[in-house]
């Protein structure tokens, strides 16, 4: 049986005790980057599919009444995850859970009904979202919010959340795309306050994001594997 034997030798090409290959018969560089771009697939799909929750539950607190980010658990989670809801036409009560389908931008122009949007649109929330996030409670920001798919009574647009629409629109243009997930209300029962169904929220990128960073590193691995083989 062979084994990979590791040595000082500064000259690895040159080195006579590590074997060219496995005991298959593979490249040994080989064999390893093929382990390293499986396993990096394997977080990659970990990640994706815990990125997705199909329940919300509305936990009660806001940053500002109205204006956001809500406290919302994520399939049954003790953990309050802060959410940015973005129809101002929609309600929720507090305790209310309810069914979602989530999307982020690659996925989201698919939407049909009431939150069909393009990309642009999506990615003008998710910077919006975005600002929010880094300013609880601002008026502005969620009127902002609001208005891209269109402010109702009581509410109404000020020269402040104008300005922000414009600012997320050139933004925009300039190239910016969102990371954000859209979580959009989905099934055939869903609970109903004064009259709406639940309001549509925006959720940062969550923790498992951190799996796909340790996934590109490792394909950073196979590409350094690759330059040294072909050195």
């Amino acid at each position: 049986m062979r084994s990979i034997v590791f040595c000082g030798c500064k000259d690895l090409k040159k080195c006579g005790r590590i074997p060219k290959t496995s005991q298959n018969g593979e490249p040994v560089n080989s064999m390893i980057r093929r382990i390293v771009l499986v396993f990096a697939s394997v977080i990659l799909l970990l990640g994706a599919a815990s990125a997705y929750a199909d329940s919300l539950t509305f936990t009660g607190s806001t940053a500002n009444g109205e204006y956001g980010p809500y406290g919302l658990s994520l399939n049954g989670s003790t953990t309050t995850t802060p959410m940015i809801c973005f129809s101002d036409n929609n309600w929720i009560s507090s305790g209310e859970s309810w069914t979602v389908q989530a999307y982020n931008i690659n996925t989201i122009t698919t939407l049909s009904g009431a939150f069909a949007g393009t990309a642009a649109t999506y990615n003008e929330l998710g910077y919006l979202a975005n600002e929010l996030f880094a300013n609880p409670g601002n008026s502005d920001l969620q009127l902002a919010i609001w208005s891209v798919f269109g402010l109702t009574s009581p509410f109404a647009a000020t020269p402040g959340s104008i300005q922000d629409v414009n600012d997320a629109i050139s933004q925009v243009n300039a190239g910016y795309v969102t990371s954000d997930v859209f979580y959009i209300p989905s099934g055939s029962n869903l609970p109903e306050v004064n009259g709406t169904t639940p309001q549509p929220f925006i959720s940062k990128v969550p923790e498992p994001s951190s799996l796909v960073l340790l996934s590109v590193g490792l394909l950073g691995v196979i590409a350094l594997l690759s330059k040294k083989v072909t050195a």
